[in-house]
């Protein structure tokens, strides 16, 4: 999974980029208190241990 399909994955679940900048995208969600950070560029694949610890840190799951 590449950083901007993970990108369109938070966006789908209700999470919005506040602050963006060529390698790091930052996103809020309005009922959680946190912002998260995903970093690197679009076409850069995410390592699976990355993405798993990344998608369980937002409580999501790679099939939604």
């Amino acid at each position: 999974m590449t950083v901007e399909e993970v990108i369109k994955l938070l966006e789908s679940a209700g999470w919005r980029q506040t602050s963006d900048d060529e390698s790091c995208h930052q996103f809020r969600h309005d009922s959680k208190t946190e912002v998260v950070t995903l970093s690197g560029q679009l076409e850069i694949v995410v390592p699976k241990g990355v993405l798993r610890n990344f998608l369980r840190h937002v409580q999501l799951n790679e099939e939604t």
